[in-house]
């Protein structure tokens, strides 16, 4: 049956309309055909935290991914150097994870995060601090004393020059650093900076917070070669050294591992597949849903109460040594189980992927164990009542972890990765096609665009025209009459398809 025929039947029910005649336009154009997310598996931060996430969502109109995300690199901070998941006697992995919220301006990333950062935590660096004012005028008291004996000594020394009697021996005077604040959050990035807080003020950790995160990691290397490789390092929790130019004495890490979280956009993203994969970009779990329809919320989340349960994360301790130590928390024996049929899986998908994704599936076993952890130990500061800190990692908990790397990180690097592959020309045409569905116009004029609306990576009629039949291929224009082609005299003009206000986006 030919279209005309389809036409006439349809037409015998209801008058034929001009967008009959106009195909189905393909809406993926928008998404650069990005792949969907996945909704965050809420269920799996237990009963305590899943109504938290969701009353904090819809209090900042966000997603929950834009609650849960800084949730985990804050509490994977807390825990810190205080425990480590071990898998087996040989493999052990610190807590602390890297997470990045990625989204549109104006989608939540910030107000879904302030709950945390605004309202949560700085009460909790406010706890740290404890005995330190003590401390630092224990200090302060021991350098004045330590001074007077100097010149006490040194005057001896004189008089016994003029004595001709021997010098006395210098007296013994313990020197130790000027002790640093304690902190949990740190926004300052230089090499020198964290590694001398990891050495004296954090030896926990820290959360790395990050406004614009895409910007901190193409940075990294622009006053220092090795700021890259050292941030590398900053994952794994081994020990470092950093040496220094101007001091003698380099700065020694016992565990090099820092937590973060930032959030950046889409666009930002892309530069930064041009270097060469290195795995740093595999170390990052990223969350990308799609935006909620903006509400007010009638609830403020539960500030104290959060305060609370992540307190308890504050008060564990680091084993006594010299370096302190994690307490290792393994796997139950039917976890270790799992995390084998895991891990086999992750290196199933990686053996089929390429880039970025290949890097990540290839960390996904390490990170599953680290979650798992923080996790467990999540579940546990929500619980009434003192129960001890998990001394073993669970099923449960290994297969809540699982789920979430293999499942919703993953699909979320796939769309990350997917989308920093797009070529200018399908940007181009997202960027048109929003714009068309913004505006709504019936007619899509080259000259009108170049210089009235002057739209991001579409500047020249060159520019212009290559898009406009980017959209052409997508049933969404149709290219001008015959005689107003490109360098033809004439208004070039792309008729818009009028079913494009038919169709959601």
């Amino acid at each position: 049956m030919s279209r005309r025929d389809v036409l006439q039947l349809i037409g015998a029910a209801r008058e034929v309309t001009p967008a009959d005649l106009w195909p189905e336009p393909d809406t993926e154009v928008l998404r650069l055909r990005r792949r969907p997310p996945l909704k965050l598996p809420i269920k799996v931060f237990g009963p305590a935290w899943e109504p938290w996430i969701t009353t904090a969502a819809e209090a900042a109109a966000c997603p929950p991914d834009y609650v849960a995300a800084p949730l985990l690199a804050s509490v994977s901070a807390l825990i810190g150097h205080a425990r480590w998941a071990q898998a087996t006697p040989g493999w052990a992995e610190p807590p602390q994870l890297w997470v990045a919220a990625v989204g549109d301006s104006g989608n939540g990333k910030s107000p879904g995060a302030d709950c945390l950062m605004r309202d949560v935590l700085p009460e909790i660096e406010r706890r740290m601090l404890a005995d330190f004012p003590d401390r630092l005028r224990e200090w302060r008291a021991n350098v004045e004393f330590g001074k007077a004996t100097e010149e006490a000594w040194q005057k001896e020394v004189r008089e016994a020059q003029k004595r001709g009697a021997p010098a006395p021996l210098p007296p013994t005077v313990s020197a130790t650093p000027e002790p640093q604040a304690p902190r949990l959050r740190q926004h300052d990035v230089t090499i020198e900076r964290v590694a001398t807080l990891l050495a004296t003020a954090a030896l926990k950790g820290l959360l790395i917070v990050r406004d614009e995160l895409a910007g901190w990691i193409d940075g990294m290397g622009s006053y220092n070669p090795a700021g890259r490789a050292f941030w590398i390092e900053a994952y794994g929790g081994r020990p470092y050294r950093v040496e220094r130019q101007k001091h003698p004495e380099p700065i020694v890490i016992p565990r090099l591992a820092v937590a973060v979280y930032g959030g950046t956009q889409p666009d930002k993203v892309a530069p930064l597949m041009r270097e060469a994969d290195d795995g740093l970009l595999g170390r990052i779990l990223w969350a990308w849903p799609e935006p909620v329809p903006f509400r007010l919320g009638r609830d403020a989340p539960a500030a104290q109460w959060a305060i609370r349960a992540l307190d308890r994360l504050r008060e564990l301790d680091l084993q006594p040594g010299d370096p302190p130590s994690p307490l290792m928390v393994p796997l139950t024996d039917e976890a270790r189980t799992m995390i084998e049929t895991f891990g086999a899986e992750m290196q199933d998908r990686q053996s089929t992927a390429g880039g970025p994704l290949r890097s990540a599936l290839g960390k996904a076993r390490g990170q599953a164990l680290r979650l798992a952890l923080v996790l467990e130990m999540l579940w546990w500061c929500g619980e009434d009542g003192m129960a001890p800190p998990p001394a073993r990692i669970s099923p449960l908990a290994f297969a809540a972890a699982a789920l979430l790397i293999g499942d919703y990180f993953m699909s979320m690097a796939e769309r990350v990765y997917g989308d920093a592959a797009a070529t200018e020309r399908d940007r181009g045409a997202a960027t048109l096609a929003r714009w068309i569905k913004n505006t709504r116009p019936a007619e899509l004029h080259v000259r009108h665009l170049q210089r009235e609306v002057r739209l991001p990576g579409l500047r020249t009629a060159e520019q212009i025209r290559a898009t406009a039949e980017a959209l052409v291929e997508a049933d969404w224009l149709r290219p001008p009459a015959a005689g107003t082609e490109f360098g033809q005299r004439g208004r070039i003009a792309y008729a818009v398809n009028p079913r494009l206000w038919e169709t959601a986006q």
